[in-house]
C-alpha cells in the first residue's frame, strides 16, 4: 500500500465509516460485473452487510438466471448473495 492509502484508510477508521465505504465499493463493483454479464435493467446490487449482497431483480426467472452466475460476484469478501424479487425503477 502506498502512503496515500495508508493516510486515506487511517482517517476513515478515524472517522467510523470505513466499513461503510468499504461496503459502498463492494455494491459499486458487484454492480459493474453484473452488467457486463447480462446487460439489462432488470438487475440492481441494493446492498452489502458481514458477507451478505443482496441484488434485486424484477423476477423468479432473473434470479434464477443469476444464481447460475454469480461466480464473479461471489468470492471474498462477499459469503452470501441473497436475491430480492420486486419491481423497482432506476
Amino acid at each position: 500500500m502506498s502512503d496515500l492509502e495508508n493516510i486515506f484508510n487511517k482517517r476513515l477508521n478515524q472517522l467510523g465509516i470505513k466499513k461503510q465505504v468499504d461496503a459502498a465499493v463492494i455494491v459499486a463493483e458487484a454492480q459493474k460485473v453484473l452488467d457486463e454479464i447480462f446487460n439489462n435493467e432488470s438487475i440492481r446490487v441494493i446492498s452489502y452487510n458481514k458477507g451478505v449482497l443482496k441484488i434485486c431483480v424484477k423476477s423468479n426467472a432473473w434470479a434464477t438466471e443469476c444464481q447460475a452466475r454469480i461466480t464473479k460476484i461471489k468470492k471474498p469478501p462477499v459469503e452470501r448473495v441473497i436475491f430480492v424479487v420486486k419491481n423497482f425503477e432506476y
